[in-house]
This record gives C-alpha cells, structure tokens and sequence, in this order.
C-alpha cells in the first residue's frame, strides 16, 4: 500500500462554533465573527452537510481592496500560482472558539482539500439553503477524508493575537508556525497529539484490582476504557465513585471539569439505569456531565459517549445514537407499629 504523504500545506479557517454543522434547524451557531453576530448565522453552517459523498466549506476571508473589493484566499500562500482559480490536495483545518470554556480549537479538518481563491456557488440539489438563499463555499473535501471531532476531543488549541498565529482574520496560512504545522499534520494523518498535550497527566484513585464477581469485572473494564480515552485527551483523571456525589470520575484539564458517570454493559445494547442521585446531578449541570457506556465489557469494550447538546436539546453520541429518560417513581417499605 502506498503511504501518504503527509507534509502538505495546511490552511487554517475558524467559523462559529457548533455541534454538527448540518444547519441550524437542530443546531445553533456561536461566534465566528461579525457576520455571525449581525445575522444568528454563517456560510459555515453547513460545512459537514454531505451531499454525494462530497462535503463543501465556508468561511469568510477578508475583502481585498486592491482586487475589487472581493473576498478572496489567497492560495498562491499554498503553492498555487497567482492565476490559479483552485488548489487541491490541501489540509484544510477548521477551528472555532468554544464559547463555554473560552479558547480557539480544532473541530474538525478536511485532508485531500480543493481551494478556490473565490468564493464558488452552491451546487444544484445540494439543499445547502438557508432562508431562501443557497449558501456556497471556499472548500470541497470528500466525506471519507474529513472529521468532526466531538465536543470532548477538541482539544488541540490555536493561539490568537499573538504575532506568528493566528490574528483577527478567518483565514491564517501558518506560513510562520512551520514546526506548529508538521504537529498538526502528523495529528490529522497520524493521530499524534501535538506537544501542547503530550504531557503526563495524573491517574487519581482509580481501581485496578482484579475482582472474580462477573459485574466486578464489568465495571472494572467499563472505568478503564474510560481513563484511557480521557487520559489521552489530556484530562487528569479522580475516581469519585465512592464519595456519592453522582458521577464516578472527575475529568479535570485547565478550565474544564468534566463528570463522567460510566455504565458498563457485557451486552451490545444501551440499556442501563441511573440511580435518583446520578440523575439529579444531571439535571443540575448537563453541560459538563458525560454518560459513559461501555459495550461488551467483557471482550472488546465499546465506549460510547453521550453529551448534552444545548442546541438540540438531546443527548447524543458523536455517532448518531440518542438516549431519553424514563422517570421511575419508586417507594420504600416499612413497618408501622400500633
């Protein structure tokens, strides 16, 4: 098989921040700039929209005064000579600032990337419209070369207003962050995190030891799946699970605390319970509370996670799946005496 190359341009575009990306009408849009502001949406909002195997993206450059007031990116930054329309097989990365912890992040990325230097109309039956117009793009990607990252696993951060990084414009060619560009590449085609997270985090009283009860197991192999996708992310890691404060483990990384309660299944289906005092923590802080299950515990371990997502009003996982409550009234009994 022939390996990919990976030491490609990377283009740099931040939008508004979201979800899914799909539209508007289950999601809801935050920051990305004046536009946004002015209006309750942007051009990005359909950025991770398929449509024939094919993704389009937007964002919004500067208008270059000295081409006739048109907005443009200037892709000869990328390779391209100045007469060219397009580029392709660009890395384009988009990032976003997250509007409850503060910070710019990548969400998400397009490898193998067409860029056109103008701006290019939506194509016929793509259904990308938004209140009567069809809204196009900068960007053309293919779905199986692009990734949204989930809420949790975005967490690479850019550095804003700091001479070199990224400044108040949409668009930022890294032409000044050569080493900052490899890290991202080797991340997007190699899953190497880049060095602002690859640092020793702290294992707090997580349970190892073996215990011979089947359920034991289960949910010994159910909190371990969960260290280990979190640890990698960065977070420090604390059980809580015997202190009753409802979640099991305290998933902590500069500003962010996240509650993770872990439900470990030997099955293949979501199924599963929380107690009185889990569920009330969940209503109290669905921000920052994740439901953690893990699937055929005693084999190879599935972990799914599921979020609140203030836009849709549902909980969800990165891949489709939605979980709803069903309230259960319960009583305890006991004796009276005469």
């Amino acid at each position: 098989m022939k390996r990919e190359k990976i030491d490609k341009p990377v283009l740099f575009i931040n939008t508004g921040w979201m979800d899914f990306y799909t539209g508007v009408r289950n999601d809801s849009i935050s920051g990305g700039g004046k536009y946004v502001r002015d209006h309750g949406w942007g051009g990005e909002i359909f950025n991770f929209k398929h449509w024939k195997n094919r993704l389009f993206g937007y964002g919004q450059p500067k208008i270059d005064r000295k081409h006739g007031n048109e907005t443009q990116i200037k892709i000869e930054k990328l390779g391209a000579n100045v007469e060219d329309e397009c580029i392709k097989g660009i890395t384009v990365v988009w990032t976003a600032t997250n509007p409850y912890n503060g910070g710019t992040f990548i969400v998400g990325w397009y490898k193998n990337a067409t860029v056109y230097r103008y701006y290019q109309a939506a194509p016929n039956g793509s259904n990308r419209r938004y209140k009567g117009d069809l809204v196009g793009y900068f960007v053309e990607g293919k779905v199986p070369d692009s990734k949204l990252l989930p809420i949790d696993e975005r967490i690479v951060s850019i550095k804003r207003q700091t001479k070199g990084w990224m400044g108040q414009s949409n668009i930022w060619y890294a032409d000044q962050q050569p080493g900052f560009v490899k890290e991202v590449n080797s991340y997007i085609h190699k899953g190497i995190l880049p060095a602002q997270l690859r640092k020793k985090v702290r294992i707090g009283r997580v349970p190892l030891q073996q215990d011979p009860l089947k359920r034991a197991i289960v949910e010994k192999n159910a909190i371990n799946e969960v260290v280990k996708y979190y640890t990698k992310l960065g977070f420090s890691i604390t059980s809580v699970e015997k202190d009753n404060v409802g979640w099991d483990l305290l998933a902590v990384k500069k500003n962010i605390e996240l509650k993770l309660e872990v439900k470990g299944l030997s099955g293949l289906d979501f199924y599963t319970e929380l107690t009185p005092n889990e569920y009330k923590n969940l209503l109290s802080d669905r921000t920052n509370y994740r439901i953690c299950i893990v699937t055929n515990a005693l084999k190879r371990a599935k972990l799914t996670v599921f979020y609140f997502s203030h836009d849709t009003g549902v909980w969800s996982s990165e891949d489709g799946f939605v979980i709803a409550f069903k309230e259960i009234m319960s009583a305890r009994i006991y004796p009276i005496l005469k």
